[in-house]
């Protein structure tokens, strides 16, 4: 028995598109040809079978009716080869990969959007470490990790994701009980929530320049707690225990909720987001997928 001759490739891809968007100059668009191209390569096809798949009409095409059988065949082949395409590039990316991120980057930024990931990767296996403390990466404690600082990072890979700003945030049932609502006398009556982790470096997260800003000194008398990361002290602020300094990206959801208000106008944080690996991790499958995704979760991302 002597084996059937399948059509080129090219083609049958240049049919598929086109019966499928009923255009011509579509399918050109879609598969970066012109619209000559496409019908030259559907006459090759017709060719080749000895049967008209199209009906040419002056402005457009249709489906003959061995045109519509062929292309119900056809489209479901298409399909399969794409849906195996994309298990095999996958295939890298089944497994684990551990991110080590700051707490409050965790849980006001990540932890609402992984849901997105885990559709998108099913087969990636993520572990959170939530911590500050940048680490080595030579040690398989980690193989990616996002930082909150200057982007200087010797010996490893930094790639910026995002800028943030800062502002000092009043619980708004604070706001709402209080007849002087003026940010010198919030400043100068309210408890003041520190996020005690803050870098020297941070100026605009300490509550110095803010009292500057507002055109007053410090009470001896004021009292501040200390919390042990910002995600703490955002909390201690949206329940009413105080003010705080916040940045926005982490306080995004609780301003949208209108939980917190900004008492002061926004300042460009000195420090961005970065993401972080060996040199080596560069070019690892899960770590590409990865970084791919947060990077569109970043362009979504909308600061109110």
């Amino acid at each position: 028995m002597s084996r059937i001759t399948f059509p080129p490739l090219n083609t049958l891809r240049a049919f598929e598109a086109a019966a499928r968007l009923g255009s011509f100059a579509s399918a050109a668009q879609e598969l970066s040809l012109t619209p000559a191209a496409v019908s030259h390569r559907i006459k090759e096809l017709e060719g080749r079978l000895d049967i008209l798949l199209f009906i040419r009409l002056p402005r457009g095409v249709i489906l003959t009716e061995s045109g519509r059988r062929y292309y119900g065949r056809l489209s479901t082949i298409f399909t399969q080869i794409e849906q195996a395409t994309k298990e095999l590039r996958q295939q890298g990316i089944d497994g684990p990969l551990t991110l080590s991120a700051p707490h409050s980057f965790i849980h006001h930024w990540l932890i609402p959007r992984l849901a997105n990931l885990k559709t998108l990767y099913p087969g990636l296996q993520l572990k959170l470490r939530g911590e500050s403390e940048l680490l080595s990466f030579r040690d398989n404690q980690a193989d990616i990790g996002i930082r909150f600082g200057t982007g200087n990072y010797p010996s490893l890979h930094a790639e910026q994701l995002m800028g943030d700003s800062v502002a000092v945030l009043a619980p708004t049932m604070l706001i709402s009980s209080l007849s002087d609502v003026r940010p010198e006398s919030l400043l100068q009556t309210q408890l003041l929530l520190e996020d005690s982790s803050i870098h020297p470096s941070e100026p605009w997260n300490t509550w110095q320049p803010w009292f500057r800003e507002a055109g007053v000194e410090p009470h001896t008398s004021l009292q501040k707690v200390q919390f042990s990361d910002s995600s703490l002290t955002l909390t201690a602020c949206a329940a009413g225990l105080g003010l705080c300094i916040g940045r926005r990206s982490i306080a995004n959801q609780f301003l949208l909720d209108r939980k917190v208000h900004a008492i002061m106008p926004w300042r460009r944080h000195e420090f961005a987001y970065y993401l972080v690996s060996h040199p080596a991790e560069v070019e690892n499958p899960r770590v590409m997928a990865f970084k791919q995704w947060l990077s569109e979760e970043i362009r979504n991302f909308q600061m109110p």
